[in-house]
């Protein structure tokens, strides 16, 4: 099964992350396929490369990031969201003249044409809130 993600909850006020990555996770062990995981709304959070958790917290960038080249998984954040929230790339970045980008070289940014057209050829789009 082609399975296309939604991550919409905040780093650390929300489960989503943690959740949708197991989910993640156990799906690939089951054999399934892992199209994109798009993160949008306060989910682009989980893209910030100046995010610092505490010793016994969720690294969610390193795992995103590891999960990611182990499975060849593309990770996006919507490119609105993002900048509304301050996360982009490093390319954005120098177009607003702000110096380097915050968003983790791990995802990239894209527009929401991106998780239409993945969630028009997956089976299934789960959504984490």
């Amino acid at each position: 099964m082609k399975i296309n993600l939604l991550v919409t909850g905040a780093l650390y006020s929300s489960q989503s992350g943690y959740s949708a990555l197991s989910f993640c996770r156990a799906a690939v062990a089951a054999g399934h396929t892992i199209s994109q995981v798009f993160f949008y709304q306060d989910g682009v959070t989980q893209a910030s490369r100046l995010s610092r958790p505490l010793d016994d917290e969720f690294e969610a960038v390193a795992q995103w990031s590891d999960f990611a080249n182990e499975c060849s998984v593309p990770l996006i954040i919507c490119v609105s969201a993002g900048e509304r929230r301050g996360l982009m790339a490093n390319e954005q970045a120098l177009d607003y003249e702000l110096g380097h980008g915050s968003s983790h070289s791990s995802f990239s940014v894209a527009g929401l044409g991106v998780l239409h057209d993945a969630s028009l050829v997956a089976d299934r789009t789960v959504t984490f809130k």
